[in-house]
């Protein structure tokens, strides 16, 4: 049995209420805007619906208003000391990374226990371990056939065209067995942290499936920049042609030419680098809410159906509406985005057999939710 999630919210409604915690934010000098984070959490978790019940935030005000506040200072100290002592700054933000891995394990149980569904709350229990080798150790581990390449290369110094040809080969699967790998272990480590109650949520993540997945995307985006530029290059060497013979070069011709090409070419760039996102994003979702299961009786999985062309153009469609509107459609692209996401998102099952015991939590602070907010280390499973 499949059950749809749905979303409730409009952009219309949701705009008034975000719009008061904007003003309500800056006539108490950012103090509201932990009610404002709370209201919106609230709304957004309210409108989400699941066989008939909706899900519910707890979170207070006062947490997150502490949590901000220690946030804050960091930040501040942050970028004090990056103006005028550059290296506190840097030993700061090494202290920083040693401590990241804490402080995204920590926003995820934060977020899990203030969420319930049918009056039981969600939790976290990855280890703090579990979190530094996904997040740190795994990359450095990843990382030493690169070092060793590299020594190797350093060593030989062979700068003949075979021995050139075959570094970059190396280096470039060494640089997707990273990516892959670290990706592997962090999606690993949060799809078998998650508790609803008593019930574990449990996934079975191939190391494999991200090497594959990451492999077709750089070659795929290396196919489509080759294409893209060739098609460039020929348009640009026409269009030199016909303003040489038509004398206009000297005109200035030549360089509006030039110029058009350069932007197009970073146009393409970029749109490049969100298709190749996008379709690592789209396939390593849809997998891991394949592989995902809730342990008990009876069982339960899940499903994603995103698809590569529906999340490019939501992207890049949320993206030019909030160019063009000055930010104003922000509130509209929330509500759009949670749509998009609870309509291709199942549960498989049949819910009205549902039963966990609610366990008890401690709610904690939200300071690491905070902190991890501000320096825009928030992981999880979307």
């Amino acid at each position: 049995m499949n059950n749809k999630v749905v979303f409730h919210g409009k952009g219309g409604e949701f705009f008034g209420i975000w719009i008061v915690n904007i003003l309500l934010s800056i006539v108490t000098l950012g103090i509201y805007s932990a009610w404002a984070k709370v209201r919106t959490k609230k709304y957004f978790h309210g409108n989400l619906e699941l066989d008939g019940d909706r899900f519910d935030y707890h979170a207070t005000p006062k947490q997150i208003l502490i949590g901000r506040l220690i946030a804050s200072v960091c930040v501040l100290v942050w970028a004090v000391a990056s103006n005028f002592m550059p290296v506190i700054a840097s030993l700061l933000m090494l202290v920083f990374v040693g401590f990241s891995p804490l402080l995204a394990r920590n926003n995820a149980r934060f977020d899990a226990r203030m969420t319930s569904y049918r009056n039981v709350r969600f939790n976290f229990n990855g280890s703090l371990k579990g979190a530094y080798w996904a997040m740190l150790g795994c990359g450095l581990f990843s990382s030493i056939p690169l070092v060793i390449l590299l020594i190797a290369a350093g060593a030989v110094r062979d700068t003949s065209i075979v021995a050139s040809v075959l570094f970059i080969i190396l280096s470039f699967a060494a640089y997707i067995f990273i990516f892959a790998n670290v990706t592997a272990s962090i999606t690993r480590y949060f799809a078998n942290g998650y508790q609803y109650g008593d019930r574990q949520f449990s996934a079975e993540i191939s190391t494999g499936f991200f090497v594959k997945t990451v492999l077709f995307a750089a070659l795929l985006g290396i196919g489509i920049f080759i294409a893209v530029f060739g098609v460039i290059a020929i348009v640009a060497g026409m269009g030199a042609m016909v303003s040489v013979s038509s004398g206009q070069m000297d005109s200035g011709f030549g360089q509006i030419l030039g110029a058009v090409g350069g932007m197009g070419g970073m146009a393409c760039m970029v749109l490049l680098m969100v298709l190749v996102s996008a379709f690592i994003q789209v396939r390593a979702r849809n997998y891991t809410f394949a592989q995902m299961k809730v342990e008990g009786e009876p069982e339960y999985g899940f499903s994603s159906t995103l698809t590569t062309g529906g999340f490019l153009s939501l992207t890049v469609t949320n993206f030019l509406a909030q160019v063009f509107s000055l930010g104003l459609a922000r509130p509209w692209v929330m509500v759009r985005t949670s749509h998009y996401f609870a309509d291709h998102t199942l549960v498989i099952g049949d819910l009205s057999q549902l039963k966990a015991k609610g366990e008890l939590t401690d709610d904690g602070a939200a300071i690491a939710d905070e902190v991890a907010a501000a320096f825009d280390i928030e992981l999880g499973l979307g």
